[in-house]
């Protein structure tokens, strides 16, 4: 039996696939061709196509193969399918790998619910600790100028005191007398001002009058002026008209117009030869243009870079200078408090025998008193100790600020206190009512002019409208003041602070230790165990009382109370709190200066590194060069202009001279009577000449002698005027200085009101600034709570991310192996058979050998899909040719078609359907053996 070469190709292919068995097909297959007939179409006994599917699936490798065929009826050509699918990875290891995702899918879902709760109190801690900053930040600023004002106030109390003080000394000098003489002093300057005002006035009016008279010759001068410009016009235009006459002879005038010709010539080739330069030049500006155009959006590019630069150096700038200028505010505050600490004065000692109290107790119960000597040992030991700060001038007269009151009152408290404390009593306070009730008694005192001594119903009275509940009064006198005021020489600086500190503290210690002329009164006041407090004033005043004169000296008084009120403390232990805030803000904001510093220095290198570029050059280059074109150009078109001008000059010469040619031509006779007729309007044009002129003359010594008198008439007004604001400003303060004197009483009064109202407003800053610091410090201490909850909820969401960044890591490397291992290979195989023959000559028509493979119309083509096929796998497929004796021989061998069978016969038919079912044959044996394979 022959097979034709066509069923021997099919046979051939499908073998190949069993040789294969479950190896994929890649990419790089060999097509397998077979050669089939392309005759006439076969009678078809049915027009509808039949088709077959068949598929198997190998479910321990999840290996699945299909075999589908179909048949077109009307070409005989049947089409067979073969598709193979596998995953890379097993069942098993897929459904291993599927649970390993779930898990980690599940650790994620764990990890960002935690880092949800994480972010969700990271964001509230974050919230309370800003607020918490802001609150701090607004209390602290709160605070500071709460302190701002309480020196502002302090300040305003000084300025009222001195404004007081001029007040007085104003008022005590506007008597009668003296007002009466300054409103003389007024009556006069406002005359004066009256009679310069008016001589001012009458200037004012003779100098407009010389203005009108100055214009009206100004005038004058302008029309005569030009009469002489019309008439030497006239004399250029007649004596033009007479050289025109007079002219030349022909042989000269002929020369003329030789020359003129030869010059338009020369003119002519230099405006050519410049046209021709100019078109170049022109070429060359444009050029330049572009060139700077370029250069130009170069240097924008770059220019906005050095903006934005320069812009960051300039936001860094002010970024450091604000830090600079809040570092030297801290600073400065941080100075003026470690000044107040620094300013406290040396502490002044004063000790008592431990057993005073007691010899006082037995004093009064017996009338004796014992060791006196102790007392006065201590006496000798209780020096007062100088301050070199306290070395200027004490003025008791002038009024003592609140302020000061406070600062005396715990001077002499404290003195109080060490000899109190030495033997076993309570410490006395310095309190308001004290301060307060000793300063009415000693202004009571000094109202009543009273003598050196005690007013006992003063003092009870006063007490009640108080409610001080006095216990005791101890007054000491001090002649220091008088000493040192009544011999300035042996004592320059006059009673000073050192002085005055000294007569307290002497006046206490002698109290105490030395009182036995006073039967130990002035020691049983100061240790009374009933006391609450000592306000502490002073007075000047004599022995005797009655007005003030040079024995007049200080009188102290201190002033025992057991009533209660508001304690004046002393502010040493706040100021070195805050001292102690401001160092820790110091540093703070220093090292912020220091961060915003690395930021200006890398943003200037940045900027300099920028500046350094050569675009600004490169531009200013292309600038001059354009410049340099332009100016090329531009002075060839202004010589090209010029030599156009000189053309056109050289072209009107010519006419000109032609004409004097013709002119010279003309007959003597004719000529010579034009000649006199222009000679004679020639001298009349300049007789008019000169008569202009002189008329001109008389014009302008008519306008100077004008201007002169009136630039002397407006300096008597500058005089004048200035006279009058002089006498204006004399008589304002001499009515200013009037009306002092005239209001000096109420000036004193509204002085003394505001003087109130400054100490007031001082003690409201003072509890406003004790209320801020307090609102401070609780502001602080939330602060650093909600910083400290905001830290360790920042740590736990940090902490949070991290795991669920890890979990994610995992969950991402899980589905990545899963992926892999359910990839899947696809291959697909088409066999197409079937068609007419030839003519039977043994050749098929339009077939041919190519590159070994049989080749004609129709194609039995390998088809391979591969989803990322892993590379190694793919296998070739040879095409082999079958003969009759079953010999293998290379298709490229092949040197003779053998005959191919004839349409119709039923060998051919059953060869096809025959090699067809050895395929599907083929096909279910290769799966068949994988799966036996596969089990064993």
């Amino acid at each position: 039996m022959k097979i034709a070469n066509d069923r021997k190709m099919l046979v051939a292919a499908g073998a190949a696939v069993v040789a294969l068995g479950t190896g994929t097909v890649g990419v790089n297959a060999d097509t397998v061709r077979a050669a089939v007939n392309n005759g006439n179409t076969p009678d078809a006994a049915s027009n509808s196509a039949t088709s077959t599917t068949n598929t198997a699936t190998d479910q321990s490798t999840n290996t699945t193969k299909t075999v589908s065929s179909e048949t077109d009826p009307s070409t005989g050509k049947t089409t067979t399918t073969i598709t193979t699918s596998k995953t890379t990875g097993t069942p098993s290891q897929i459904a291993d790998q599927q649970s390993n995702v779930d898990k980690a899918g599940e650790a994620v879902t764990t990890a960002q619910s935690a880092a949800d709760t994480a972010q969700t109190k990271a964001d509230a801690t974050s919230a309370a600790a800003s607020s918490a900053d802001t609150a701090y930040a607004s209390a602290a600023s709160s605070q500071a100028q709460a302190g701002a004002a309480v020196g502002s106030a302090a300040n305003d109390v000084n300025a009222a005191s001195s404004a007081q003080q001029a007040a007085q000394a104003a008022a005590d000098k506007a008597n009668d007398k003296a007002v009466k003489q300054q409103q003389s002093v007024v009556d006069q300057a406002k005359a004066q001002t009256q009679t310069d005002t008016q001589a001012a006035s009458t200037a004012q009016s003779q100098a407009k009058s010389q203005a009108a008279a100055v214009s009206s010759a100004a005038q004058a001068v302008n029309a005569a002026s030009a009469s002489v410009d019309k008439a030497q016009q006239n004399v250029k235009d007649k004596q033009k008209a007479l050289n025109n006459i007079q002219g030349v002879d022909a042989t000269k005038a002929q020369q003329h117009v030789d020359n003129a010709q030869a010059a338009v010539n020369n003119r002519q080739n230099d405006v050519k030869d410049k046209t021709a330069a100019q078109t170049q030049l022109d070429q060359k500006v444009v050029d330049a243009q572009k060139a700077k155009d370029k250069a130009d959006a170069n240097l924008k590019e770059h220019n906005q870079k050095v903006s934005n630069a320069q812009k960051q150096v300039n936001d860094a700038k002010t970024a450091v200078a604000n830090d600079n200028q809040t570092v030297a505010n801290t600073q400065k505050q941080l100075d003026g408090v470690n000044a107040k600490l620094n300013n406290t004065e040396t502490k002044q000692t004063l000790n008592v025998p431990s057993d005073l109290a007691t010899k006082l107790s037995n004093y009064q119960s017996t009338g004796k008193y014992e060791n006196s000597q102790e007392d006065t040992d201590a006496l000798n030991k209780n020096i007062f100790v100088e301050s070199d700060k306290d070395n200027v001038k004490f003025d008791p007269f002038a009024p003592m600020s609140d302020a000061d009151r406070n600062y005396y009152n715990l001077y002499v408290i404290d003195l109080i206190n060490q000899a109190r404390t030495q033997v076993g009593l309570k410490p006395v306070v310095a309190s308001e009512l004290a301060k307060n009730y000793a300063k009415q008694v000693s202004d009571n005192y000094t109202a009543e002019k009273y003598e050196f001594n005690h007013d006992l119903g003063m003092l009870s009275k006063t007490s009640a409208q108080m409610h001080a509940g006095w216990t005791g009064e101890n007054i000491a006198w001090r002649g220091a003041y008088a000493i040192f005021n009544n011999h300035p020489d042996a004592s320059p600086n006059g009673y000073t602070v050192n002085d005055f500190k000294r007569d307290i503290y002497e006046a206490i210690s002698g109290m105490l230790l030395n009182d036995a002329g006073s039967e130990y009164g002035h020691a049983i006041n100061f240790l009374n165990p009933d006391a609450y407090s000592f306000g502490f004033s002073y007075r000047i005043g004599n022995m005797d009382g009655g007005d003030i004169d040079g024995d007049a000296s200080v009188i102290l008084n201190f002033e025992g109370i057991k009533n209660q009120s508001t304690v004046i403390t002393d502010n040493t232990t706040e100021l070195k709190n805050q001292a102690a805030r401001l160092e820790t803000q110091l540093k703070s904001q220093k090292a912020t200066t220091q961060a915003d510093q690395v930021k200006l220095d890398s943003a200037v290198a940045a900027l300099q590194a920028l500046q350094n570029d050569n675009a600004q050059q490169a531009a200013a280059d292309a600038a001059t060069a354009l410049v340099a074109a332009q100016k090329a150009a531009s002075n060839n078109r202004k010589a090209l202009s010029q030599a156009q001008v000189a053309l056109a000059a050289a072209k009107s010469d010519l006419a000109t001279a032609q004409a004097e040619l013709n002119n010279a031509k003309k007959s003597q006779a004719e000529k010579q009577a034009e000649i006199n007729d222009a000679t004679a309007k020639l001298s009349d044009a300049k007789a008019a000449l000169a008569k202009a002129q002189s008329n001109l003359s008389e014009k302008q010594q008519v306008l100077a002698a004008a201007n002169r008198q009136q630039k002397a008439l407006k300096d008597k007004v500058v005089a004048l005027q200035a006279k009058v604001a002089d006498d204006q400003k004399a008589e304002a303060a001499a009515q200013a200085k009037l009306n002092d004197m005239k209001n000096a009483t109420a000036a004193l009064a509204k002085a003394n009101d505001a003087l109130a109202i400054a100490r007031s407003k001082y003690v409201l800053a003072k509890a406003d600034y004790a209320k801020a610091t307090k609102a401070a410090e609780a502001a602080k201490a939330v602060k650093d709570q909600a910083d400290s909850a905001n830290e360790q909820a920042q740590a736990e969401l940090k902490t949070a991310l991290a795991s669920l960044a890890t979990a994610k890591t995992t969950l991402a490397s899980a589905q990545a192996e899963l992926a892999r291992l359910q990839k899947v290979t696809t291959t697909t195989t088409v066999v197409v058979t079937g068609g007419k023959t030839d003519k039977g000559d043994g050749k098929t028509d339009n077939g041919q050998a190519e590159n070994g493979k049989i080749v004609n119309g129709e194609t039995v083509t390998d088809k391979t899909e591969a989803n990322n096929s892993v590379a190694g796998n793919s296998q070739s497929v040879q095409s082999m040719a079958l003969t009759e004796g079953h010999t293998n021989v290379s298709a490229e061998k092949q040197a003779k078609v053998p005959e191919l069978p004839q349409m119709g016969d039923e060998k051919s038919e059953t060869s096809v359907i025959g090699i067809i079912m050895m395929l599907f044959a083929s096909i279910l044996t290769m799966l068949g053996l994988s799966d036996k394979k596969k089990k064993a």
